[in-house]
């Protein structure tokens, strides 16, 4: 049934009508109407930030701990290029998001209007999976369907909408649409019989896991099937938690660059791949040098883009795996009773190889402090390549977050909000060096003024560590990489938060216990 709205009536109607329930903005003079109407619908909660990288990473962090799309809301111009980041982030590390920015009347386009760029379509077409710009009213509840369509469709990723500041205030008929998620896509039945006589016939198969495995909910079937393989497996970064971090089949740990991991891939006969892109990020250093790679994904183009494989399957992670599954011959199809004592000994030696390296004993720390389902996000840094992503266990999905394709700084604080906004009943931890937390310190203001009581550690080493040791070992002198930061404490304090400062890591699992617990956010800083 058709009702009579305004542009940005019409825009927060159909978004409602999609199950947000979370806005990210900052209110601008050229989104006056679209942030308005925001309040015409009670399930809707609007948050506002000190900046679009903040808020965009918001969004980020808030689609990755729950799979669901929480709306970014910008203005023309500069509220569109500081979203970039994040945007790109989520593209490159498939992340469903959509922004809608406002854009000058059409009228005035490409006469020097306030805040116009020069290509605004083009610039948020380079880091979105999708987008377009609404020319009428009538128009804008489709164009909002479509964009989180793409963005949940396929390999999931970012989608803006651009919204003129005269179509806002334009009225007319419009019909808003129920929302339409696409449905698990299945692999061919002869692929699935092809694969599954692969990996029945392997001697040493082993299960390599990305993303989209956590995207799909698949933790119950890998399990059963690591399980009927009696094979060890392997997670990404992006897929931590999707495999409980001490199954006995859990050969993970250390990293994807540990000898032990590589040993793995090195003995395997067969790899099924599942849900990974095989990108630089995650693939680069394996060399899968199996006979056979059998590959499962969401996207055609990502079958056999990094390497060759035998059996290409391509279709939702779950909905693949219960078709090898319900293939298989039931019972183990291999009895190898050492496979689970080599991954607790490969387990236990990079163990004893980490007890001697810098950041071991604070990850340590950490790790006590958790609970299980605390979630964790990582900026790039010393800290997440050196520490959390070589040594830190979780054994529930989406409870690991990391930016991994683009590595960007400034993600782990504001993406921990988001996260807080979409599990406000569980423990949140950002993790830092003290470089990237500058980036979006400024999100401290906005957990204190919206209750997001979320634990941050900064990792201070006063420099951008990663640069300067990487300057040092190729030039033998370093250039820009030292810094001289505030006192993240009283920074803290004038924020409203916390500040702790941590001298050792059992201070710093005895404050993170404690700040878990706490009723306001807490920076604890780590000199290290």
């Amino acid at each position: 049934m058709s009702s009579y709205m305004t542009g940005a009536q019409a825009t927060i109607a159909q978004v409602a009508a999609e199950g947000v329930r979370v806005v990210f903005g900052i209110p601008g003079v050229h989104t006056l109407p679209l942030c308005d109407a925001v309040l015409e619908h009670a399930r809707l909660r609007f948050l506002h930030g000190r900046h679009e990288q903040g808020i965009a990473f918001m969004a980020n962090g808030y689609a990755r701990a729950c799979g669901e799309i929480a709306l970014s809301l910008v203005i023309t111009g500069p509220g569109v290029t500081n979203s970039l980041t994040p945007l790109a982030d989520a593209y490159l590390d498939s992340v469903p998001m959509v922004l809608v920015a406002s854009q000058v009347a059409r009228e005035r386009r490409g006469r020097g209007a306030f805040h116009e760029l020069k290509d605004q379509a083009g610039v948020l077409a380079s880091v979105c999976k999708w987008s377009t710009c609404v020319e009428r009213v009538e128009a804008v509840p489709d164009a909002i369907r479509a964009a989180f369509e793409q963005a949940y469709g396929g390999r999931p990723g970012p989608t803006a909408v651009e919204i003129p500041v005269d179509v806002q205030s334009q009225e007319g008929w419009v019909d808003i649409h129920p929302s339409a998620r696409p449905e698990r896509r299945q692999a061919p039945a002869d692929a699935i019989r092809e694969a599954v006589q692969v990996l029945a016939g392997a001697a040493s198969p082993l299960v390599y896991v990305g993303r989209g495995a956590a995207l799909s909910g698949c933790t119950d079937e890998l399990v059963r099937l690591i399980e009927l393989l009696d094979a060890p497996c392997i997670t990404t970064p992006l897929a931590r938690g999707v495999i409980p971090g001490r199954h006995p089949l859990n050969a993970s740990w250390g990293g994807p660059r540990s000898g032990g991991v590589r040993e793995f891939l090195q003995g395997a006969d067969v790899v099924l791949v599942v849900g990974s892109s095989l990108d630089e990020a995650d693939a680069a250093w394996a060399g899968f040098d199996a006979e056979k790679l059998v590959q499962i994904d969401i996207c055609p183009e990502m079958i056999g883009r990094s390497y060759p494989v035998s059996v290409g399957l391509v279709g939702d992670a779950r909905a693949v795996l219960q078709q090898v599954l319900a293939e298989l011959p039931p019972g183990p199809l291999l009895r190898r009773t050492e496979m689970a004592a080599r991954v607790a000994e490969g387990r236990e030696r990079t163990l004893r190889e980490a007890e001697g390296s810098l950041y071991w004993p604070y990850i340590e720390a950490i790790q006590r402090a958790l609970p299980q389902d605390a979630i964790v996000t990582n900026d790039g840094s010393q800290a997440n390549y050196r520490g959390t992503v070589p040594y830190l266990e979780r054994d529930l999905p989406h409870t690991f977050q990391v930016t991994r394709m683009a590595a960007a700084l400034g993600f782990a604080l504001p993406a921990a909000l988001g996260a807080k906004v979409a599990f406000p009943e569980r423990p949140v931890v950002a993790i830092a060096g003290d470089g990237g937390f500058l980036f979006t310190a400024f999100s401290l203001s906005s957990a204190v003024q919206h209750g997001l009581n979320v634990a941050a550690v900064v990792f201070n080493n006063d420099a951008y560590g990663i640069i300067r040791r990487l300057q040092t070992e190729r030039h033998g002198r370093e250039v820009g990489a030292a810094l001289r930061n505030p006192d993240f404490v009283r920074l803290a304090e004038a924020s409203g938060a916390r500040g702790l400062r941590a001298e050792t890591p059992e201070q710093l699992h005895e404050m993170l216990a404690a700040a878990l617990t706490h009723d306001a956010p807490t920076l604890i800083d780590v000199p290290i």
